[in-house]
């Protein structure tokens, strides 16, 4: 055995513990977002564990020690002199409120639906084959569709859309509109709500993203909204759409070419796809040097998107980060699409692609 470094074994042990602490904390997080915990925490202000413990009529030794947990990890605050513990409104923003860019609570929410998949992926590493988003389990679905809401909800329609050329006047008079991925039909829903004379699609292969979507739809009174199984109801390949929509879809999907070339031959002449997806470098070496999240995005590459992708027997598997802006040129190039832009959107975390057929 090689001579081991003691101030080197002690950074990775310490190292190592910040993970399984971080594993750990997923799983406490996520008692504290569905126990309002958080919120609860944030509205009394600094307060002790037997208030907050009363004010939610919870157990005062379990809302102690999560407390103590949540202190270490520096999710919360602990005033010592007080004796009394204090939410941020930093944290609040990313623990707490939906309509907040900063929002993340939907992270925990996917890491911990993942957690009862580690046997399946294990064995996909000896198979090859991994698995789909309804066999992670509704709560996977849900995460995800936390994730990402603030973007579809509050700038799609005025930020973003407004980018396509001529489209919101298309929308206004009226067109169809397909959401391909659509998820919890967030991004649906907006766009239905604001072009009342146009006609949406949301399509998905599963089942109980396509539960929450005709959920949230009946929630927010829309009635141009239809939701389809492809598997059952494919993509028509008609030329009746005006435009076609994927928010972080294609890295997703086992075949994402055949995607592509539906949505081509969905389109109308001159129709648009707009296409969101994770901001990937084109190499691994640059994902390593520039991408302060690549951790964060590998990890859901393996338990849930790659995962995903490699879910058939000939699935792609291109990964979180494997839909790189160079790739999706190429793709929509060879499917025939006439003209390839990136648009300027700031996010830190998507590109923003516009493809006319």
């Amino acid at each position: 055995m090689e001579s081991i470094d003691s101030d080197k074994l002690q950074q990775f042990s310490l190292q190592t513990g910040n993970m399984v602490a971080s594993g750990f904390n997923c799983a406490i997080s996520l008692i504290g977002d569905r126990l309002n915990l958080y919120k609860s925490l944030y509205e009394i202000g600094p307060c002790d564990s037997q208030r907050l413990a009363g004010h939610l009529e919870l157990s005062e030794r379990w809302v102690r020690e999560w407390l103590h947990h949540q202190a270490c990890l520096n999710q919360i605050f602990f005033h010592e002199e007080s004796g009394t513990f204090e939410l941020s409104p930093e944290a609040f923003a990313v623990l707490v409120d939906e309509n907040h860019p900063a929002y993340l609570m939907g992270a925990y929410d996917t890491v911990g639906a993942v957690f009862p998949a580690i046997e399946r992926v294990e064995e996909a590493f000896r198979s090859g084959l991994g698995m789909n988003y309804d066999d992670h389990g509704p709560s996977c679905a849900c995460g995800i569709e936390r994730m990402g809401a603030y973007s579809k909800q509050f700038r799609l329609v005025p930020e973003i859309l407004p980018l396509v050329p001529g489209i919101n006047q298309k929308l206004n008079e009226g067109t169809k509109v397909a959401d391909i991925g659509c998820g919890g039909a967030l991004a649906t829903i907006a766009m239905a709500a604001a072009f009342p004379r146009s006609s949406f699609y949301g399509f998905d292969i599963s089942e109980n993203a396509l539960n929450r979507a005709r959920e949230n739809a009946a929630e927010a009174q829309v009635s141009n909204v239809a939701f389809l199984n492809p598997t059952e109801s494919p993509l028509p390949q008609d030329g009746s759409f005006g435009m076609v929509t994927t928010f972080d879809v294609v890295h997703d999907t086992p075949y994402p070419n055949q995607l592509v070339e539906s949505i081509f031959a969905a389109l109308e002449p001159k129709g648009y796809w707009l296409c969101e997806d994770i901001k990937g470098q084109e190499t691994f070496a640059e994902n390593l040097k520039e991408n302060p999240v690549a951790g964060l995005l590998y990890g859901f590459s393996v338990m849930v998107c790659m995962n995903s992708g490699l879910s058939e027997p000939d699935g792609a598997g291109l990964g979180t980060l494997g839909f790189t802006r160079n790739l999706a040129e190429k793709m929509g190039k060879d499917s025939g699409f006439s003209s390839f832009e990136q648009l300027e959107v700031d996010s830190p975390m998507n590109n923003y692609y516009l493809l006319k057929k």
